[in-house]
C-alpha cells in the first residue's frame, strides 16, 4: 500500500502555488457529529441563500422572452416567420460556445469572482435588449446573454462539490435550484405587474431593464459575500475554514486546485458515464428548448386570456417546485436513489404529454393538467447535476464533464425551438412528438447509466474484500492525515470511491 508520506509527495505536482495550504503543521481538531452540523448549517446559511437567489434571477432572465413574446415585443421587433424560434434558440448558441471557455476559466480563475463577474455583465446584457428593434439586435444580445450565463450551473456545481460531503450533493442542488419554480411561479406575476406600466416605454421594454437591473445588483452582493473556496471564507474562522475543507477532502481526495491536468481532460473524454449524462442532457433539454420559449404561446392557445396566462404560468412554477421536492426527498430518504427518482420524473412527463396529444381541444383544464406533469422533467434537472458533482472526482475532470454536460444541454434547447413550427401554432404537433421521443428515452440513458456505476462499485467491493486490509485503527490514521493533503484524484484513481446511483 502507498504510504500517507508517498501520497504527500505525489500530491506536490498538483497543488497549486498561491492557494493556501491545509497541511501547514498545525493539526486539526476532529470534528464530532454535532460540531459537524453546526459548521454545515453554518455553510447553508452563508451559501445557499446567495445560489437560490442567483438561480431565480438566471432563470427568470433567460425565460424573460417568453413573457416579451406576449407583451408586445414580436409586433415592435418585427419578428416573422421562424425568426421569434431564432431568437430564443441564439441564447444557447452563446451558452454552447463559451461552456468550454467557462470550464477553463472555472479552473484557472477563482470561482467565486468568475461567476460573480458574469453575473455584473448579464445584467448589463440584459438591460440593453431593452434598446432592441430588429431580429439582428436580439440576436447578438441574445448570444451574448447565453455566453455570459454559461460559467453559472457548472460553476454551482463545482461549488457544491467543493463544500459538501457526496452524500449532501442532491439536497443541496435541489435547495439552490429551488430558484428556478420559484421564478417560474412568480415570473407571471411580474411580468403582469409590469405589463401596467406605461411610462415612458413599451412594458417589455420595461421587463428588460428592471429585471437586468436586479441581476446586476445581486452580482455585486456575490461579488462581495461569495467566497472562492473554504480556504477563502471570510465568513468562517480559521479553524473552521480547515475543518469545511478537512471534511470533505477526507472523502473524495479531489481538492480545489488552478492546476489544469490534461491527463484528467483525457479521462473525462473516454469515460462513458460522461456520454451518458452528455445524451441524457441533451434529451432532457430539447423539450425545455420548445416550452421555455413556446409554453405561454401553448397556454395561451389552450383558450386562456393574456391575464389568465399569465397567472397560470405560476401554477406551472408551483407544480414544478412539487416535484421538484418529490425528487430531492427521494434522492436523501432512499439510499441509491438518484437515478431512479430521474426516471420517474420523465414518465410523468410522458404523461402529459400525451395528454396535450390526445385530449380534445375543447378540453383545456385537461390539456392543462397536461402542461404541469410536463414540468416534472425539469425537476430532475437538480439530482443530475448532483450525480455529476458526487461521482465525478478530479477537479480538472469535473470542469471538463461539467462543460461537456452543458454544450449537451445548450444542443438540446437550440434544437428544442425549432421542433416547434411557426404553421402549427398553437397545437405545434411536431414539437410534442419529438417531447413524446425524448420522455421515452430518457429513463433508459438514467438507468443505463445506473447500472454501470452499479457494475463499477460491485467489482470495487469484490476487489476490497480480496485483499488485506488495514486495521481499523490505521485506516482511521490514514484517512485523517489524507484529509490534511490537497489531493487531486478522480474516481477512477481512488478505488476507495463509490458512486452515487
Amino acid at each position: 500500500m502507498t504510504s500517507v508520506n508517498e501520497k504527500a509527495m505525489s500530491s506536490d505536482a498538483n497543488a497549486c502555488s498561491g492557494l493556501s495550504k491545509i497541511d501547514d503543521g498545525i493539526p486539526i481538531a476532529s470534528l464530532n457529529p454535532e460540531d459537524e452540523k453546526k459548521l454545515v448549517r453554518k455553510i447553508d446559511f452563508h451559501l445557499i441563500p446567495i445560489m437560490f437567489i442567483l438561480y431565480f434571477f438566471q432563470y427568470i432572465d433567460k425565460t424573460s422572452l417568453g413573457y416579451t413574446a406576449i407583451m408586445g415585443l414580436k409586433v415592435d421587433a418585427h419578428l416573422k416567420g421562424q425568426e421569434y424560434s431564432w431568437v430564443s434558440s441564439f441564447f444557447y448558441v452563446g451558452f454552447l460556445v463559451a461552456s468550454p471557455i467557462a470550464s477553463v476559466f472555472l479552473v484557472k480563475f477563482p470561482v467565486g469572482r468568475v461567476v460573480s463577474n458574469t453575473v455584473l455583465l448579464w445584467g448589463t446584457v440584459l438591460m440593453c435588449m431593452a434598446a432592441s428593434k430588429s431580429f439582428a439586435g436580439l440576436s447578438v444580445l441574445r448570444i451574448l446573454l447565453g455566453g455570459l450565463e454559461a460559467a453559472i450551473n457548472p460553476g454551482f456545481t463545482i461549488l457544491t462539490a467543493m463544500w459538501y460531503k457526496p452524500s449532501e450533493h442532491a439536497l443541496r442542488h435541489g435547495l439552490w435550484y429551488g430558484g428556478a419554480p420559484i421564478a417560474m411561479t412568480f415570473g407571471g406575476l411580474l411580468s403582469y405587474a409590469i405589463n401596467h406600466i406605461t411610462i415612458g416605454m413599451a412594458p417589455w421594454k420595461w421587463l428588460f431593464v428592471l429585471f437586468g437591473a436586479a441581476t446586476f445588483l445581486w452580482g455585486i452582493v456575490m461579488l462581495i459575500f461569495l467566497p472562492d473556496s473554504p480556504q477563502h471564507a471570510r465568513f468562517l474562522g480559521p479553524e473552521e475554514r480547515r475543518q469545511a475543507f478537512a471534511r470533505v477532502q477526507g472523502e473524495q481526495h479531489s481538492a480545489y486546485t488552478r492546476k489544469w491536468n490534461n491527463a484528467q481532460v483525457v479521462e473525462a473524454l473516454i469515460d462513458p458515464k460522461s456520454w451518458l449524462l452528455c445524451f441524457l442532457a441533451f434529451f432532457l433539454c430539447l423539450p425545455g428548448g420548445g416550452l421555455g420559449s413556446f409554453g405561454s404561446i401553448i397556454l395561451q392557445g389552450f383558450g386562456f386570456s393574456t391575464f389568465e396566462t399569465l397567472l397560470l404560468g405560476m401554477s406551472q412554477g408551483a407544480f414544478m417546485f412539487i416535484f421538484l421536492v418529490f425528487t430531492v426527498t427521494w434522492s436523501v430518504k432512499f439510499r441509491n436513489g438518484r437515478c431512479i427518482s430521474i426516471a420517474i420524473c420523465q414518465i410523468f412527463s410522458l404523461i402529459g404529454c400525451l395528454m396535450i396529444k390526445y385530449i380534445p381541444p375543447h378540453n383545456k383544464i385537461g390539456r392543462l393538467a397536461g402542461l404541469w406533469l410536463i414540468g416534472a422533467y425539469a425537476s430532475a434537472t437538480p439530482t443530475i447535476m448532483s450525480l455529476i458533482s458526487s461521482n465525478v472526482i478530479g477537479y480538472t475532470k469535473k470542469a471538463v464533464v461539467g462543460g461537456m454536460f452543458f454544450v449537451a444541454f445548450c444542443a438540446g434547447y437550440i434544437v428544442g425551438p425549432q421542433t416547434m413550427l411557426s404553421h402549427e401554432a398553437p397545437g405545434y404537433e411536431t414539437g410534442f412528438s419529438v417531447m413524446v421521443a425524448c420522455f421515452v428515452l430518457n429513463p433508459v440513458l438514467v438507468m443505463v447509466l445506473r447500472q454501470v456505476m452499479d457494475f463499477t462499485n460491485k467489482k470495487r467491493d469484490r476487489e476490497a474484500a480480496g485483499t488485506d486490509t488495514l486495521s481499523r485503527e490505521n485506516v482511521a490514521e490514514t484517512e485523517g492525515a489524507l484529509a490534511q493533503i490537497e489531493l487531486d484524484e478522480t474516481d477512477w484513481q481512488n478505488k476507495r470511491i463509490r458512486y452515487e446511483l
